[in-house]
């Protein structure tokens, strides 16, 4: 639609002088009517994403997850490193298998380095335990080697001309 358009600019007065994103509107709506989210946008033409931002803008406080989120999805981030995804909160999985093998105590604030350099390669005997400044100063170290990043997931992929330092940690 055109911004001239008298129904967009309709849409939009109507929008403004709705109350429903109010703080005391959004709480009754949630709170004391126990309306989902989605029943809010619903209501108020709008998505679910506008209705738990303005109720976060508004310092509105939600019940929490429901049933339906209890469980974990996985994905590899940005980074390349797979991560476990709860309902607010996500975790490396390299972290958790050092967890696994040496307890929460030994690997609370400490970083998991991956000997390989390939991020998702989360064999327990490719993680090793270092301090933060011990993992920053070898990957400092790391970036004087000629291989990029992109070169190290082409030798994981075909392993060819694998560089010494990418050898099997089992030899």
């Amino acid at each position: 639609m055109e911004p001239d358009d008298p129904r967009q600019q309709t849409l939009q007065m109507d929008r403004d002088t709705c109350v429903w994103d109010t703080a005391e509107h959004l709480e009754k709506m949630y709170w004391d009517d126990e309306m989902a989210l989605e029943d809010i946008a619903e209501k108020a033409e709008v998505s679910i994403t506008t209705v738990h931002r303005r109720m976060k803008n508004r310092k509105v406080p939600t019940r929490g997850p429901g049933p339906w989120t209890t469980h974990s999805t996985f994905r590899t981030n940005t980074g390349g490193n797979e991560e476990a995804s709860g309902s607010h909160e996500s975790v490396d999985i390299h972290r958790l298998v050092m967890i696994a093998e040496y307890g929460t105590k030994a690997v609370c604030n400490r970083d998991v380095h991956h000997s390989t350099k390939i991020p998702f390669d989360n064999r327990p005997n490719n993680l090793e335990l270092l301090s933060h400044s011990e993992h920053t100063t070898l990957h400092n170290r790391l970036k004087t080697l000629p291989e990029d990043q992109a070169t190290l997931f082409k030798f994981a992929s075909n392993g060819e001309n694998k560089p010494n330092y990418l050898q099997p940690l089992n030899k």
